[in-house]
């Protein structure tokens, strides 16, 4: 996952795709047994080095001991991040867009049907800077105003 960072944080240090507007990311974990609620934060402090502003607002719904985890980020600039965590029988794998004022990354892994050598993402602990407004959203089922 490091080397997906530096390869997008390159990209947008070259203002490449111009300024993060809206970022989409769907990740497939085939572990059976773990809480996506730390998968679904980790995915959200990635979002936020990306987007040229902080979160204003956090809302979630699924069940992180379930199949299902998808999270909203607003920005105070006005971004958008959409992040999806989903248990899967196959295979983990990762796929973004990030949609910036003047272009888009994509990003799939593993790469489509016919790939070889990819590697599937690796995920660490998060750094907890959203899972507390993740974990309220989940369990109110509502909106989590983000202070900072």
């Amino acid at each position: 996952m490091e080397l997906l960072k530096k390869s997008v944080q390159s990209v947008l240090e070259k203002e490449r795709i111009g300024s993060p507007v809206f970022l989409r990311c769907v990740l497939h974990i085939v572990d059976q047994g773990m809480n996506l609620l730390p998968s679904a934060a980790e995915m959200a402090a990635l979002a936020n080095g990306w987007m040229p502003s902080t979160p204003a607002s956090v809302y979630a719904q699924g069940n992180a001991d379930g199949t299902q985890v998808t999270v909203m980020i607003h920005y105070v600039a006005g971004q958008m991040a959409v992040l999806s965590v989903n248990r899967v029988e196959v295979e983990t794998a990762v796929d973004i867009m990030l949609v910036g004022n003047k272009g888009v990354i994509y990003h799939e892994t593993p790469v489509g049907r016919h790939y070889l050598n990819a590697l599937a993402p690796e995920f660490g602990e998060a750094d907890g800077e959203l899972t507390d407004a993740i974990g309220q959203s989940l369990e109110s089922g509502q909106p989590i105003t983000v202070e900072g």
